[in-house]
């Protein structure tokens, strides 16, 4: 359902005295290990490319023994700050989505602050899978423009090759490793930047869909889709399929109607990178062109609730977001559960 936000999706002049939040900066941090999937194809006895014409994903990045996602997050959320030029004792909000951490607790989020050296800052963690990124910088909007907090890192960071499980053909060639940050910054002054109204969802009933159990009971154990396998992701392979296709189109024309914008007001749109399958399809119903949907899947996988941030700074690296381009990001999974904002880029002056 929509929110409440009264920020508009377009360029603003900045309003005296009105609270925009400009987004300033992206970062990401990918571990060095590359996992093909011609290697898991052979591993699994899958014929050549079995995997890439299903998935579009040729590559992901995998953690190496002993290290930690929290690093990968902490180095994200120091190079989006570096690109914002924002020293990190100005930050006084952390909040990071991720599935799984290093520990259950404490949170991503508060280790991460206490390595910029923010131990002051208010920090949480966002449980909501693939569309955690979205939901959270839905979250730390609504803190900035309240005044609750001033300079916010959003952090997305997933090491699911730690859920993956290796034997499981429907998921064992999607998941990557990963983490990516935005900062987004409360400011009365006059600019182009500005984070707009969102939309979020969730349909619980049906959260078996895309699963990951544990060794504790769950709803889900009995009925249609039965026991799941601890600590491991598990997918209906046609029905998520079918509901990500229509749920996203839907997230996305619903995200720009809140917001009062076409999608030919749009610039670049930023999907969760469920598989290239899904985006392809999405697109083709959206009826957009190729260049205004980012797609990074072929590369980083299935990241979950990373994969928005990380496709965001490989659009930063290409050069594709200069000051006042009109963004769209969406994502949908686990939960179910589904989120889209608007946002105009503003950038380092």
């Amino acid at each position: 359902m929509p929110d409440a936000s009264p920020s508009p999706a377009v360029p603003s002049t900045g309003v005296p005295g009105r609270i925009r939040v400009a987004p300033l900066g992206v970062g990401s941090a990918l571990p060095e290990t590359v996992v093909t999937s011609a290697e898991i194809e052979a591993r699994l006895g899958l014929e050549p490319d079995w995997l890439v014409s299903r998935t579009h994903i040729e590559e992901r990045r995998i953690l190496g023994e002993g290290e930690r996602i929290t690093d990968f997050a902490l180095l994200a959320a120091q190079r989006a700050l570096a690109d914002a030029r924002i020293s990190a004792s100005e930050v006084d909000l952390v909040i990071a989505a991720t599935l799984l951490s290093d520990d259950i607790a404490p949170a991503m989020a508060a280790v991460v602050a206490a390595g910029l050296g923010t131990p002051h800052a208010a920090a949480f963690d966002v449980s909501s899978g693939c569309s955690g990124f979205a939901a959270s910088v839905t979250a730390a909007t609504a803190m900035l423009e309240t005044g609750r907090a001033t300079t916010a890192v959003v952090i997305a960071g997933e090491a699911m090759s730690r859920l993956t499980d290796r034997t499981d053909k429907a998921t064992a060639g999607l998941l990557g490793d990963g983490a990516g940050a935005i900062v987004l910054r409360a400011t009365t002054a006059p600019g182009v930047g500005e984070v707009g109204r969102s939309v979020m969802g969730s349909d619980g009933a049906n959260g078996g869909t895309v699963r990951v159990a544990t060794t504790h009971p769950s709803v889900f154990d009995e009925g249609q889709f039965g026991a799941g396998k601890p600590f491991a992701v598990q997918m209906n392979g046609y029905d998520t399929y079918k509901t990500a296709v229509t749920r996203f189109e839907s997230t996305v024309r619903d995200t720009a109607d809140a917001n009062g914008v076409t999608l030919d007001d749009v610039d670049l749109i930023v999907l969760h990178q469920a598989n290239g399958r899904i985006l392809e399809s999405v697109r083709r119903r959206l009826g957009i062109d190729e260049q205004k949907l980012a797609n990074s899947v072929d590369h980083h996988g299935n990241t979950s609730a990373a994969s928005i941030v990380l496709a965001l700074a490989d659009a930063r690296t290409a050069g594709r977001l200069p000051r006042g381009t009109r963004l769209l990001l969406a994502g949908f999974g686990s939960g179910l559960a589904w989120a889209g904002i608007t946002m105009t880029w503003e950038g380092a002056a």
